[in-house]
């Protein structure tokens, strides 16, 4: 595990920015919104057990029923995870459902919401120190959080392509199998469009420092993303810096990235940078005036992971659960209860938006496992605490 050795520090970051919704750098010949760490062969297919999909033989099948067998006498699976995470509880309902007609079970699929990931994730690391059963048989988190559990050697690598006919494509697998991409986030501006429309309307962050903006923005107090643009390869700390002085000064007020409702109710005009598109095209869908726009010099992407604890209760009714959320099935699901899906699944809603800014020349950056590898996170938790201090500072 040496090359995954981190990151003490990072549990504070996390802890600032994930208490929201934590918040995405990948080759641009990679699958759209496809994380650059991965490994696996083919391509996404199928779901169910009896479907078996490209990248599984007879070997597979074997295997996939040797699961669907064990799951059977499991009987259960235990998920604890934010209610805001994969639709909440009528998500996991609604999954849970899915899930056992697809595989011809009856397991018993119990959610209990809990705390947040930065929450979480140690504390599936420290039950797997200490001997203990997961707490959820699933573990769900964005890359640091896969990261930590990884420093502690808690999550299962997972040969999904020997098996699993829904994670064959390789922008699904991260970490030597410890973790899949089940959702693409992608982080942006939300707006009020009644106030804001025509030219009036942000297509970037820098739009956002125009005069015309001043006193109509809000932010978050964690700074959430901020500490993503500054690494080198991307805007770098001075610049940075310079932009997050200057927002600090049109900004009229700190909330949360749950709390689009006040967008919506005109209280502030616009607000970046917001943690995913979920909670916007949510109020978006049910009438109320807002928009989100993913900002043309800033377009990142956030892969949701889900990752089998070594000492989850139940393991082969998690890896199926697993396998079972990139099914077409799932993925619709999960748009329809929290508006995001896996990007690089074929009939991703997510995927034509990042699509059409493609297609215009713009280049996104995955925050997935290897972003989190290659970069400094002791500088990530100086500028972050950094840019806090500023905003937290504004007039």
């Amino acid at each position: 595990m040496a090359g995954y050795a981190r990151r003490g520090t990072l549990f504070a970051v996390v802890l600032l920015a994930a208490l929201a919704c934590a918040p995405a750098a990948r080759s641009p010949a990679a699958p759209v919104g496809a994380p650059s760490a991965a490994s696996g062969s083919g391509a996404a297919s199928g779901s169910g057990a009896t479907n078996g999909g490209a990248g599984t033989g007879a070997d597979g099948g074997d295997a996939l029923q040797r699961l669907v067998d064990g799951a059977r006498q499991e009987g259960t699976l235990s998920f604890v995870w934010g209610e805001g995470t994969l639709g909440g509880s009528d998500g996991v309902r609604r999954l849970a459902d899915g899930f056992n007609k697809a595989y011809g079970l009856n397991v018993d699929v119990k959610f209990t919401p809990g705390p947040n990931m930065a929450e979480m994730a140690p504390r599936i690391a420290q039950e797997y120190q200490a001997g203990r059963p997961a707490v959820s048989d699933v573990a769900v988190g964005y890359a640091q959080h896969v990261l930590a559990m990884m420093d502690a050697d808690a999550l299962e690598p997972v040969d999904w392509s020997a098996w699993a006919p829904n994670v064959q494509n390789p922008a699904a697998v991260a970490a030597d199998g410890r973790a899949v991409v089940v959702q693409s986030s992608t982080t942006g501006i939300t707006y009020n469009s009644t106030k804001l429309s025509g030219s009036l309307a942000p297509q970037s962050l820098q739009d956002l420092l125009k005069p015309e903006y001043k006193g109509r923005i809000a932010t978050t107090p964690y700074a959430a993303s901020f500490d993503n643009l500054a690494v080198p390869e991307l805007w770098g700390e001075q610049r940075t810096t310079e932009y997050v002085t200057r927002l600090a000064a049109q900004v009229a007020g700190l909330i949360r990235c749950n709390e689009i409702e006040r967008i919506a109710s005109g209280e502030f005009d616009a607000f970046a940078i917001d943690c995913s598109q979920g909670n916007a095209l949510r109020l978006k869908a049910a009438g109320a005036p807002v928009e989100f726009v993913i900002p043309t010099d800033a377009p990142l992407i956030v892969p949701l992971y889900l990752a089998v604890p070594r000492r989850s209760a139940h393991p082969n009714a998690a890896k199926l659960f697993v396998n079972y959320l990139l099914s077409p099935e799932a993925q619709a699901i999960l748009y329809e209860t929290n508006f995001q899906d896996a990007a690089f699944v074929p009939g991703s809603r997510t995927a034509p938006e990042i699509e059409k800014l493609q297609a215009a020349g713009v280049r996104f950056t995955t925050v997935d496992v290897a972003y989190y590898q290659r970069n400094d996170d002791k500088e990530m938790a100086r500028t972050l605490a950094k840019f806090q201090d500023i905003l937290r500072k504004q007039p």
